[in-house]
């Protein structure tokens, strides 16, 4: 029994429909340390101190991450480059886990200071390239966070509002590849959106039409050959891919990439793993899911208790198939005790975790003849809140034991 959550990704494919990243680039460390003094930054070339930083913070070097770019403010405090990347390390703390609230104000308010920033710079020159796409793009992860937060005319809004400063940087550069990469989610979003989000659709009729197609083709191309915008916009195509497009084998090489290029990711970890169960290959999942375990009870940034719910929850999927009943067991306990620490604050997809595991070890203790604890647990599943259909077959269980074969 795969766990899906149909409220928790209504809201991840609206908060995906309404994000306008911007695009970076990049110095390197080394020039940094020299004695002569750098260029300013500037997202019109290439410069390697932008992706230094950028790449602690897919590492999730938070405290590195944040030093750097507190340096590259202080050395610059009229570019908005060191205020929006700052905000970036808010950001990848809220996207680890969803479900932590403890981020958003510190993430919104990083933003404003960017867009007040580029507001000054706009005054002054109202073509300058490096305030409009990092207004856009501050623009663009405020509707993502407010979409991903129920917030989605706030985010249709903050979508509307990125809309004509990506015309705008495209018309300054024409030629630029990464560019395509704002392209392409409005073109495939603002055609498949409003179909599945009514509520949408009154800010629709004042936008340009989508493209389905071209907007594919556009991220393909941004993630293959563009400089600054591959990472995210392989993760965008993963998403699309995997949420709506129901293409999980075309999503599995973006997310097992990402997890290669950044392996101290906990996200893309998670998604390397979770596309694995996705595509029908549970046994090859299950390494990735043991590490991810590990490293949660190492402490390493990013990886939570959430992460470990999901991870036991398919280790122990994984062992009930193969009829290893007493690593089932444990798998699925540990899935549950995790859980009750969350208490409310357990999502949908969290929920899907703890009844689905006490379903299983009704099961389980069925199967080994162990009756009484198959009731306890066909009970517990009762009590808790619904979902899919494990009320009804925790009742079946209940008046006859699960003989089924795993």
């Amino acid at each position: 029994m795969h766990v899906q959550t149909a409220t928790m990704t209504k809201s991840y494919k609206l908060l995906l429909a309404l994000w306008f990243i911007t695009i970076i680039p990049s110095q390197t460390r080394a020039q940094i340390s020299t004695n002569k003094s750098p260029a300013p930054l500037t997202i019109r070339h290439h410069d390697d101190r932008i992706q230094y930083g950028i790449d602690l913070i897919y590492s999730l070097e938070f405290s590195r991450a944040e030093a750097f770019f507190d340096s590259v403010m202080s050395a610059e405090p009229n570019n908005p480059v060191g205020y929006f990347f700052r905000a970036m390390t808010a950001w990848w703390k809220v996207l680890i886990d969803l479900d932590d609230h403890s981020y958003d104000n510190a993430f919104y308010q990083r933003l404003d200071q960017c867009i007040a920033v580029c507001n000054r710079r706009l005054q002054i020159d109202p073509n300058d390239f490096d305030a409009i796409l990092f207004k856009g793009g501050s623009i663009g992860f405020r509707g993502r966070l407010r979409g991903d937060r129920g917030q989605y005319l706030k985010a249709a809004n903050d979508g509307r509002l990125s809309l004509p400063l990506l015309q705008h940087s495209l018309s300054l550069e024409p030629e630029n590849k990464d560019i395509l990469f704002g392209q392409g989610i409005y073109n495939y979003f603002a055609a498949v959106i409003p179909e599945k989000f009514p509520i949408v659709k009154p800010l629709m009729w004042f936008l340009p039409n989508g493209d389905k197609a071209k907007g594919i083709y556009q991220l393909e191309t941004v993630a293959h050959a563009g400089r600054y915008a591959r990472t995210e916009a392989a993760y965008f195509l993963a998403q699309i891919y995997r949420l709506f497009e129901r293409d999980h084998r075309r999503a599995q090489p973006y997310l097992e990439t990402l997890f290669t290029r950044y392996p101290q990711n906990a996200l893309f970890h998670r998604y390397a793993a979770r596309i694995r169960v996705e595509t029908g290959q549970l046994n090859t999942a299950v390494p990735l899911y043991t590490d991810y375990i590990q490293r949660h009870l190492a402490g390493q940034i990013g990886y939570h208790i959430r992460g470990s719910m999901e991870a036991h929850y398919y280790i122990g999927h994984n062992a009930f198939m193969q009829r290893r009943f007493t690593q089932a067991l444990i798998a699925f306990s540990q899935t549950d005790s995790l859980g009750n620490l969350l208490a409310s604050e357990s999502s949908e997809r969290m929920l899907g975790y703890i009844v689905s595991a006490n379903l299983y070890l009704g099961r389980t203790y069925d199967l080994q003849g162990k009756r009484q604890e198959a009731i306890t647990r066909y009970r517990r599943v009762k009590k808790l809140n619904r979902y899919k259909n494990t009320q009804e077959l925790a009742t079946q269980y209940l008046k006859e034991p699960y003989t089924g074969s795993p």
